[in-house]
């Protein structure tokens, strides 16, 4: 019997340690993975902020690109009007674009790709008498942008003035009236420096002491265009990856931090400390359920210690809600009521006393609802939330049940990241502000540009020209090759100032889309509403634009069932139909265009069919996405923002209603407006 007693002792205390090290080895492997998850959590924001920043910066490219073009255009009609290089005025322009954008480092003119001017003329001479088809690395861009037309970017490549940069390479096509069309005459050669192009405050991917970068073009099939990226035979955690498109070309943008992604979170000592503390207690745990029961007592004590020593607030509430324990930190979270949560007082209770002293509704009916709505959430535990305990102070909520019936709840403080993600939205209100700004700035003097373009597409009725006609008919001695001449350069007059008006014109629309857009984007954008006759509205928008589409050679028709009112602001309800309307036109080369009116249930739908090119299922739902067109190249057939589709969504949705595609590739499309009948709602 005492062998049998002393081998059960034996086996007992081989169990004991067989399970301490089983028990040890798996919170060991728990404090590992938590480790691990804490590391690739860290990883993750790491690379979001490289992200964010990235997205940035290719923004800033393809702005500092647009510009680039700008400046290209404003060198072509210089060439255009001069007939010639004028080396002061361009040097001029080239001299205020450096000062606005850095990044630029010269402008080289190659009329028939031999370069023979390079602004600034100092520091570009060496590459004056530079002849593109003599160097195959850059003639592969020239002979694109030849083929295409239009604006290409070259790069990276080795600069003649040293170091990285990138080349828009911009084709000049000039009028031979001779030939009667347009010949090519050279390309106008922008060279941008590689670092100073990427460089921000925030993410200075230029620096190769803070970042590894590469902006490298790819070809239609997906594959990188260019080779020698510090990047591609990377080893280790890849880089942030950002595609986008620049002047009808896919770009690839590749980041990472130069000493590679971290390889611990900040928080990893903590949560080692944590395990290994967590180990500790288990194994003193186990040693007091073997010697003695009142060692419960104390590894309880302990157990609070632990959970005090959490950076973050910890309560739990037994199942008839009443509070068993509570760590330092939420107390000091709830510091003007700390010395009232003892243990034993009820959730109700601390509601009402967090009512007492924090940001919740001081109306009794509107506080009863809230302290209702947080019961339902502390009894149904369900996702995180946040909530704000005063002074901008916000906690993220965590509560769940334990199988006994215990709830626990974790409360983290995230104010810096609330403050955080209202400073971003603060900044999103600034971008939208400077818009507005930088529109209302825009529109007085292109509306001066328009006035003026329009006095001179009148030549002929202006006091001047009418003086001239005067002094020719008074004067019986004056040639017939005068007289035709001076006929010609009125007419000359006229085409020029209808263009500049047709220009300013678009322009003016333009920065009218964007007024709009801002008043959308801050929800100053208010409706006269009134009631309307949508056939009469219609009927009006037909006639207007029906002169739009003869010029194109369409038909433009209206189709209704008669009298029909409708609740709306007339002057948007309008905009919605011009924008569906002049839509169709640009993108219907053959066919008919039809807007009808007709109702349905609740609604008044007003439909803009077209026999256009249609949209392919995979656009459908972007066509309504600000800034986009299906065509996304900066030289596009039909220009525009792309915020027509956009603006008359939100109108259609300020007024209640919704704008609806149908469409079918090659054979047209069907853009829907639904109203709603009666009295709109106008809380947004």
């Amino acid at each position: 019997m005492k062998l049998i007693n002393e081998f059960k002792v034996y086996a007992a205390r081989k169990a004991f340690v067989a399970l301490a090290i089983l028990v040890l080895g798996g919170v060991a492997g728990i404090g590992y993975t938590i480790v691990e998850l804490d590391r690739n959590n860290h990883i993750s924001n790491v690379r979001r902020d490289v992200e964010q920043g990235l997205y940035a910066a290719t923004e800033q490219i393809q702005l500092r690109f647009f510009e680039t073009v700008l400046v290209a255009k404003n060198v072509e009609s210089m060439l255009t009007q001069s007939g010639g290089i004028v080396e002061t005025q361009i040097s001029r322009l080239v001299s205020e674009f450096q000062r606005h954008n850095p990044a630029i480092l010269a402008v080289a003119l190659a009329p028939g790709l031999e370069v023979t001017h390079s602004f600034p003329q100092v520091e570009n001479s060496k590459t004056v008498g530079l002849k593109y088809w003599q160097i195959p690395s850059q003639m592969k861009s020239v002979a694109k942008a030849y083929r295409e037309r239009s604006p290409v970017v070259d790069g990276p490549v080795a600069l003649v003035q040293g170091g990285q940069g990138y080349i828009l390479r911009y084709p000049v096509f000039l009028p031979n009236s001779d030939l009667n069309l347009d010949q090519f005459w050279g390309v106008i050669s922008v060279v941008l420096d590689a670092d100073s192009l990427i460089g921000s405050e925030q993410h200075n991917f230029g620096s190769k002491d803070d970042y590894l970068f590469n902006l490298i073009e790819l070809q239609s099939s997906g594959l990188i265009a260019v080779t020698g990226s510090e990047l591609s035979n990377y080893a280790g955690e890849p880089p942030v990856t950002v595609e986008f498109t620049m002047l009808g070309s896919k770009w690839r943008a590749d980041a990472m931090p130069a000493d590679g992604w971290p390889k611990y979170s900040p928080e990893s000592p903590y949560l080692i400390a944590f395990a290994a503390f967590s180990m500790v207690m288990l194994l003193f745990g186990f040693l007091a359920y073997r010697r003695l029961a009142k060692k419960r007592a104390f590894a309880h004590a302990l157990l609070a210690e632990a959970v005090d020593c959490i950076d973050e607030g910890f309560i739990s509430f037994d199942e008839r809600e009443r509070l068993v324990l509570v760590n330092k930190t939420y107390l000091n979270y709830h510091s003007d009521i700390a010395d009232k949560i003892v243990p034993g007082i009820t959730m109700e209770e601390m509601l009402r006393l967090s009512g007492d002293h924090h940001n919740v509704p001081e109306v009794y009916d509107q506080r009863e609802g809230w302290i209702r709505h947080r019961m339902n959430r502390f009894r149904n535990p369900g996702e995180s939330f946040l909530q704000n305990v005063g002074d901008d102070f916000w906690l993220k909520v965590t509560e769940a049940k334990t199988p006994h019936g215990y709830t626990v709840g974790i409360w983290t403080d995230v104010s810096v990241e609330k403050r955080a993600q209202q400073a971003a939205e603060a900044a999103d209100r600034e971008k939208t502000e400077f818009l507005n700004n930088v529109s209302h700035e825009l529109r007085t003097p292109l509306t001066v540009i328009f006035g003026r373009a329009t006095f001179i597409e009148n030549d002929e009725m202006l006091p001047q020209s009418k003086r001239v006609r005067s002094a020719m008919d008074a004067d019986q001695g004056v040639s017939n090759e005068l007289s035709d001449a001076i006929a010609a350069h009125s007419r000359f007059v006229s085409e020029q100032g209808s263009g500049i008006a047709d220009a300013a014109k678009h322009m003016i629309r333009l920065v009218e889309d964007l007024l709009d857009w801002t008043k959308v984007a801050r929800g100053t954008l208010e409706l006269d509403v009134s009631s309307l006759d949508a056939d009469q509205v219609a009927r009006s928008v037909v006639q207007d634009l029906s002169s739009n589409a003869e010029k194109k050679g369409l038909e433009l028709t209206y189709s209704g069932v008669g009298p029909l009112d409708v609740i709306a602001d007339k002057v948007r309800l309008k905009q919605i139909l011009y924008n569906l309307v002049n839509n169709a036109v640009k993108f219907t080369d053959t066919g008919s265009i039809n807007l009808s009116v007709r109702t349905e249930a609740q609604h008044i739908i007003f439909d803009v069919t077209d026999t256009g090119r249609g949209i392919s299922e995979d656009n459908l739902e972007k066509v309504f996405h600000r800034f986009h067109q299906i065509d996304g190249s900066m030289v596009r057939e039909n220009g525009g923002l792309g915020l027509g589709l956009a603006i008359s969504e939100q109108l259609a949705q300020l007024h209640g209603g919704s704008l609806k595609l149908k469409s079918k590739l090659g054979e047209g499309s069907t853009f829907s407006l639904l109203l709603p009948v009666g009295e709109i709602s106008l809380a947004a």
